[in-house]
């Protein structure tokens, strides 16, 4: 009881936990790796904002962003967020060209209505592509500066259980991005859609679908940099950035993109193995179109691999496994059938 009528003294007890992370991976096919490593704060100054860094480098590339995000500006229930980026892919030695692109977002997103998120930002990026003369006529023609500026807008419906090893509903999203300030205005639109479900007794069950195209709304070519490739999560046993239109010898990604997932836990096969989870995959994807030539492969060809993964909550953090066979490819599509990853919290 406090002093005065309808007073309460509450002891409240505070416990700390870790607000920070950091993540690794890694990937290894038949013609290089990849490494990636990230850092995030999720509670950086003590102030509830999220700072969140990360690196991929790959044989031939670099990629890096270092982002910020308030996700109650002003107690308003609205999330501001900005970021810097970098890109860079020197192809120079086998293919004749490189790419480096630097920019920046900013923006915001919020709860529009019941489980329906919108967002907004705009970015802008500067890009220099430079070749030598054993680059292709094409890659020759797309030589120089570029700076291209954004207007991105985003819808989510999330109707999960939880965010966390969710167990039933759907999220279903859509970005698109639009040209403000471009020479090729380059039009991209990406939709994703997720159902979970229990098929029996503790298991999760997921079925998903992923579609993105990119052209121009001038009747340009897109730029290299503008061009598609299938996320490395979204189809297994193949290398990253290794599939679908190629130019000589040169992976060049599409101008469109389609995944559909299917995974499924396993039964616990280790006695008191709370910590591991085992998983069935089944991926499909297709990768096709090239918009400057009619000469060159649309390489219209579904895609499809099986196989496992295990995931071991171990006490440096989490190990992913997965170990993947490929079912129906096209001839010039490379795989692989091994990857892991590894993150902790600190």
């Amino acid at each position: 009881e406090g002093k005065d009528l309808n007073d309460k003294i509450i002891n409240i007890t505070v416990e700390e936990k870790a607000t920070g992370e950091i993540s690794a991976g890694a990937g290894f096919g038949t013609s290089g790796s990849t490494f990636n490593f990230g850092i995030r704060e999720n509670n950086y100054l003590g102030k509830g904002l999220t700072v969140d860094a990360d690196a991929t480098v790959s044989i031939d590339s670099f990629r890096g962003k270092l982002g910020i995000n308030n996700p109650n500006y002003k107690n308003s229930d609205k999330s501001v967020f900005a970021n810097i980026q970098s890109i860079e892919i020197d192809r120079t030695k086998n293919y004749g060209y490189k790419t480096n692109k630097t920019g920046f977002e900013v923006g915001t997103n919020f709860e529009y209505l019941d489980d329906l998120n919108l967002g907004l930002s705009g970015r802008s990026f500067f890009e220099k592509i430079s070749t030598d003369s054993s680059a292709s006529a094409t890659q020759q023609k797309q030589k120089g500066n570029y700076f291209d500026a954004f207007t991105n807008l985003s819808f989510s419906y999330d109707k999960r259980n939880q965010k966390f090893r969710t167990t039933k509903g759907f999220i279903s999203s859509y970005g698109i991005d639009i040209p403000l300030v471009s020479e090729n205005n380059t039009l991209t639109n990406a939709y994703n859609y997720k159902y979970y479900t229990e098929l029996y007794e503790n298991n999760i069950s997921s079925l998903s679908l992923f579609l993105k195209t990119a052209n121009s709304l001038t009747g340009d070519d897109i730029k290299l940099s503008e061009r598609l490739s299938i996320p490395g999560s979204k189809l297994r046993g193949f290398e990253i950035g290794k599939i679908g239109p190629k130019d000589g010898s040169d992976y060049i990604g599409g101008n469109h993109a389609a995944t559909i997932n299917f995974t499924s836990t396993l039964p616990q096969i280790l006695e008191n193995a709370q910590n591991v989870d085992f998983l069935f995959f089944i991926d499909t994807a297709n990768l096709w179109g090239v918009d400057y030539s009619s000469d060159i492969d649309q390489s219209n060809t579904l895609r499809s691999s099986t196989g496992f993964v295990l995931d071991w909550f171990t006490p440096i953090g989490p190990l992913n496994f997965s170990f993947a066979q490929d079912l129906s490819k096209a001839n010039d599509d490379k795989t692989e059938t091994f990857q892991f990853s590894l993150g902790t919290t600190f």
